[in-house]
């Protein structure tokens, strides 16, 4: 039986993802840096094994993945924690996959580890969580059979998040990301473009503005596309904000020692649970082609039980001896298209198609 590696498991992504291992029937290893807590998400998961490792030791963890298949890292934020899990699986050549959405670190596993992963047959699919999964399917759905399309994905939000979201959402906030104009890479910073996007009922035309998510990085891969851009759906209030107070934000975000932002972090809830667990997400991928056009919409709810079942599905297909992708993969392409739709749609995913043959949705 294929054997996973998750590391971070006793985290609120890494706690939700060892659960569904385990009803998915996985053979699968828990690894964190707390004994305890590892003890105690043992009881209620029933792994194969759990183990100690901290971010810092290389050489524990790689001693975790010796006959291992594929390793998850839910360990972040990783641009600061993320390259030892990177390193760990590279060294003992079994395929690697995280929650990542952070597309710094995205940019530096692309630049310094694909080549390194070709070479030794080893697949690395970074981004396997909400953020970027269910993207990354709209824009495979939405530009299939389309020539060199341009397109343009709107994400609209629930607006809570764990800790690592927040940490997440506050380095893209300071940061650009890499949009994509006629086949040319302009940088591009949250807020700075708007417009209004078309979603689907029941939202209606929503404002708009530029967001970098680590979908730039991953969702123009192989495809093709002449152009492609990421946007958030924001109200009045949160506009005018990112409009005027970005330079601000960069420089509080800049200032503020990793100390003090990290006892701010403590301070909130490790993630949200209860209702807030429910709240409602829609993405919309706009792909054109000369005359040619298809939009495709994917709303569901429930963002980290998403991730918790696309990290599970990923790892699970990335394990099996037919996966033959080497290299930095797309969510898509680790996943596979087919089983991330019937995953999707088995959590009561919404996935609908509009084209201009049609004359409603179909």
């Amino acid at each position: 039986m294929a054997s996973i590696v998750l590391f971070g498991a006793t985290g609120f992504t890494g706690r939700l993802t060892a659960k569904v291992l385990a009803r998915r029937g996985a053979h699968f290893t828990i690894v964190g840096r707390d004994p305890e807590k590892l003890k105690a998400l043992a009881a209620e998961v029933e792994p194969a094994d759990l183990a100690v490792a901290d971010v810092s030791d290389l050489d524990a963890l790689q001693a975790t993945l010796r006959g291992a298949d594929v390793l998850i890292s839910c360990v972040g934020p990783f641009e600061r924690y993320g390259r030892t899990a990177l390193e760990a699986a590279l060294r003992e050549g079994v395929h690697y996959v995280d929650s990542t959405g952070e597309g710094t670190f995205i940019d530096k596993m692309i630049q310094g580890y694909d080549e390194r992963a070709r070479e030794s047959g080893i697949a690395l699919a970074p981004a396997l969580g909400f953020d970027e999964t269910p993207g990354d399917l709209a824009v495979e759905l939405a530009s299939q059979g389309l020539d060199k399309p341009s397109v343009v994905v709107t994400y609209a939000l629930p607006r809570t998040g764990s800790r690592g979201t927040v940490r997440s959402a506050t380095s893209i906030l300071t940061s650009k990301g890499p949009f994509l104009r006629e086949g040319e890479a302009r940088w591009t910073r949250a807020g700075e473009l708007q417009r209004w996007a078309p979603m689907p009922p029941p939202l209606g035309p929503r404002r708009s503005v530029s967001f970098p998510l680590a979908l730039l990085r991953l969702a123009t891969r192989g495809r093709g596309l002449s152009s492609f851009e990421t946007y958030v759906t924001v109200g009045h209030i949160e506009h005018t904000g990112l409009r005027y107070a970005f330079p601000l934000l960069k420089l509080a975000v800049d200032k503020t020692p990793d100390a003090l932002m990290e006892r701010f972090l403590a301070r909130l809830p490790e993630g949200p649970e209860g209702a807030q667990r429910n709240q409602r997400w829609t993405i919309l991928a706009e792909a054109r082609s000369g005359d040619d056009w298809r939009n495709v919409s994917i709303a569901g709810k429930d963002v980290y039980g998403v991730t918790a079942e696309t990290l599970t599905l990923a790892a699970l297909n990335m394990a099996q001896p037919s996966f033959s992708l080497s290299g930095v993969v797309s969510p898509v392409q680790a996943a596979g298209r087919d089983a991330l739709i019937d995953t999707l749609t088995q959590l009561s995913t919404v996935i609908e198609t509009y084209e201009p043959t049609q004359e409603g949705a179909r």
